[in-house]
């Protein structure tokens, strides 16, 4: 097993820039499936992401922070690909070259404001920017299986899920190749796989607590272990707008 540090990468948690796709079809499907909803084509047809915070990240045996705008918070187990060398317009064929290694990612969710925030037609945001968990380690293709990596999942000690990145609907070069049209991926950028089927509480149910611990494996990629904080105190929230008969805001507001 290979640590690899890149000159222009200081280490897993440090990306110059995030995104995080979604290619493992029976995670993406659940909430659709759930709701008697058709899977949009769209996510047949493209690799689909959204833009993280970079600036979000914490490592192996940091205590994961708890907003207080949350009470459902959630892990994710997902394959981080780390860019290595400069590409833009990248085929599928051209892309592995471009990939420094690979890593495990924890896509830490707000479920409950992430539901909420979701309904307006954007990428998650508050849900989503507070925390992410990346490492222990970079690992180059070469020292990994080309047929797909066990996943396992554990809370407190018990695996709550058990599967493979040979599940992806796209694959690492695809996903590397579609980031990489019409821009430039630089060193550094970290872009992730989207939660494993079955890596996250989405499909069992469960409620995490404070003090859980949660263990992310990746064959070949080690552990990454966390412990979820105590939640913080609630701050300021938005006060939902008053709006006239005609459904617009009663007022327009500028500076406060």
């Amino acid at each position: 097993m290979a640590r690899v540090v890149h000159p222009n990468l200081t280490n897993a948690l440090d990306p110059a820039t995030y995104r995080d796709f979604m290619v493992f079809e029976e995670h993406f499907s659940f909430g659709y499936r759930w709701q008697d909803k058709p899977v949009p084509d769209v996510l047949y047809q493209m690799p689909i992401s959204y833009a993280g915070d970079p600036r979000s990240f914490i490592g192996p045996g940091e205590e994961i922070p708890w907003p207080g705008y949350t009470e459902r918070l959630d892990y994710e187990l997902e394959l981080g690909i780390v860019i290595g060398a400069p590409g833009t317009d990248l085929t599928p064929d051209e892309a592995l070259d471009h990939v420094l290694g690979l890593t495990i990612l924890n896509d830490v969710s707000a479920r409950d404001i992430q539901a909420r925030e979701m309904t307006g037609a954007l990428g998650p945001s508050k849900g989503k920017h507070f925390a992410c968990v990346t490492g222990p380690l970079i690992v180059t293709l070469d020292e990994l299986s080309r047929d797909g990596l066990r996943m396992t999942a554990r809370v407190n000690g018990e695996t709550t899920c058990e599967t493979s990145s040979a599940e992806m609907v796209w694959s690492v070069a695809e996903i590397v190749a579609w980031a990489s049209q019409g821009e430039q991926l630089l060193p550094g950028t970290l872009l992730g796989s989207g939660t494993c089927n079955g890596g996250s509480t989405i499909e069992t149910g469960r409620v995490l607590a404070p003090g859980d611990v949660i263990e992310l494996e990746i064959e070949g990629l080690g552990v990454l272990s966390n412990v979820l904080g105590t939640p913080a105190s609630a701050g300021w929230a938005p006060t939902e707008r008053e709006r006239t008969p005609d459904g617009k805001a009663a007022r327009h507001r500028f500076l406060r």
